[in-house]
C-alpha cells in the first residue's frame, strides 16, 4: 500500500509540474506516396508499353494531392545474369540493382504525365535493343516509383521483366459487314497467333481494344458498336504478349437501319376486369414499345404507341379471347417484329 501511495503522489506531482507548459514539438509525418503493385506490359512491334494504376494515395492511406512526377526506371541486363533469387531478400536485391545500375528511362511530369494519363491509367512506351539474328536478347527489368512536390518517393513498384521476342506477321485482308447483331469483322489468320480487335471513332481518337486479348479466330462481331456512327478497325496477331503491327486501318458506316431485338416472356395475365400484359425489355437501349389488342379475327387497337415500362395493365379488356401484341421501337422508328399472346377475359 505504502509503495502505491508513492506512485500516485509521484504520478500526480508529475501531472501538475507539466501544467502551462508547451510540449516538445514533434517532428512532422512524412507521407510517402503508395507503392505501386500493378506494373503490366506488353511488346508492341518493336517497343515495350508499360501501364499501371495512377497514384492516387500515400503509404498512410491519404490523398496524394501534390504528386509532382512518375519515374520509369530500366535496367538491362545481359543473358545470364538477371538470376536473383527470391522472396523479400531477392525483391530488395533487385531495388537496389535498379537504383544503383539502372537508368531512368523517363522523368513523366507536367505536360508529359498528362499525356500518360489514360483514365485511372499511366502509359510509357520505348523502343526495345534490336536483337541480332542467332543471339540471345538480353533482359530488361523495369520499375516505377511517384515522388510528391517536396521531392519524397515512392518505394520502387513490382518489377515487369522482360526480354524482347519475335514479332507475329501482321494480319491482311480485313473486312467488316454491318448486320443487325453488330459489325462484323474478318481477316485472313496468322497460323499460331491470337489476335486482338481494335476501334476508334475518328482519325484523331485514341484506339481501343474491343475485343478480348488473344481470340483465337479471325473473326470478330463487335455487339457494342452504335449504329449511326462511322467506326474505324483494325486487327493484331498476339504472341506471348508480343503484338504485331496493326493491319491496315478500315472505315465502317454503321447506319441506324435494323429493328431491336423483339421482347421475350411476353405474358397474359387476366385480372378481375382487367388484363396485365408483362414482358422482358429489348436489349437495345432506349427503346419504347408499341402495345396493340385485338378480339377474334378482328382488326388490332392500338393501346399504346411508345410505353416506355415492360408491364402494362388494360383496364377495359372486351370479354372472351382477346390476343395481344407488343413490338419494340427504337429511337429512329425501327420496330421489331411483334411477339403475341393471348388470353380469356371475363366480364
Amino acid at each position: 500500500m505504502k509503495a502505491m501511495r508513492v506512485l500516485l503522489l509521484v504520478t500526480t506531482m508529475t501531472a501538475l509540474g507539466s501544467c502551462g507548459r508547451k510540449a516538445v514539438p514533434l517532428p512532422p509525418i512524412i507521407e510517402v506516396p503508395e507503392t505501386t503493385a500493378d506494373l503490366w506490359g506488353f511488346q508492341d512491334g518493336n517497343e515495350i508499353v508499360l501501364g499501371w494504376s495512377f497514384p492516387q494515395l500515400t503509404r498512410g492511406g491519404w490523398p496524394l494531392n501534390d504528386l509532382a512526377q512518375v519515374e520509369v526506371w530500366r535496367l538491362l541486363l545481359s543473358p545470364g545474369q538477371e538470376q536473383i533469387g527470391g522472396g523479400p531478400a531477392g525483391e530488395e536485391l533487385r531495388r537496389q540493382l535498379m537504383l544503383t545500375r539502372g537508368k531512368l528511362a523517363a522523368r513523366l511530369e507536367g505536360k508529359s504525365l498528362q499525356d500518360a494519363t489514360r483514365g485511372r491509367q499511366l502509359t510509357f512506351r520505348e523502343k526495345l535493343p534490336e536483337v541480332a539474328p542467332g543471339t540471345t536478347p538480353p533482359t530488361l527489368w523495369y520499375a516505377v516509383r511517384s515522388r510528391r512536390k517536396d521531392g519524397t518517393p515512392s518505394a520502387l513498384s513490382n518489377f515487369k521483366v522482360w526480354q524482347p521476342r519475335p514479332v507475329p506477321a501482321t494480319p491482311t485482308d480485313l473486312c467488316a459487314t454491318p448486320q443487325a447483331d453488330g459489325i462484323a469483322l474478318t481477316w485472313t489468320p496468322v497460323p499460331g497467333v491470337g489476335y486482338v480487335v481494335e476501334r476508334r471513332g475518328s482519325e484523331v481518337a485514341a484506339w481501343e481494344a474491343v475485343s478480348p486479348v488473344g481470340i483465337e479466330k479471325a473473326a470478330f462481331l463487335d455487339a457494342k458498336a452504335e449504329e449511326g456512327h462511322t467506326w474505324r478497325y483494325r486487327v493484331r496477331s498476339i504472341l506471348s504478349l508480343a503484338a504485331s503491327a496493326p493491319s491496315e486501318e478500315i472505315e465502317v458506316q454503321y447506319p441506324d437501319i435494323y429493328p431491336p431485338p423483339p421482347v421475350t416472356s411476353f405474358l397474359c395475365l387476366p385480372e378481375p376486369g382487367a388484363v396485365r400484359l408483362r414482358w422482358d425489355a429489348s436489349p437495345e437501349p432506349k427503346v419504347r414499345y408499341k402495345i396493340f389488342r385485338r378480339q377474334g379475327e378482328g382488326g388490332w387497337t392500338h393501346l399504346q404507341e411508345t410505353f416506355t415500362g415492360t408491364e402494362f395493365t388494360d383496364a377495359s379488356p372486351p370479354s372472351g379471347e382477346v390476343e395481344y401484341a407488343v413490338k419494340a421501337m427504337d429511337t429512329v422508328g425501327n420496330q421489331s417484329d411483334p411477339v403475341y399472346c393471348k388470353v380469356r377475359s371475363g366480364t
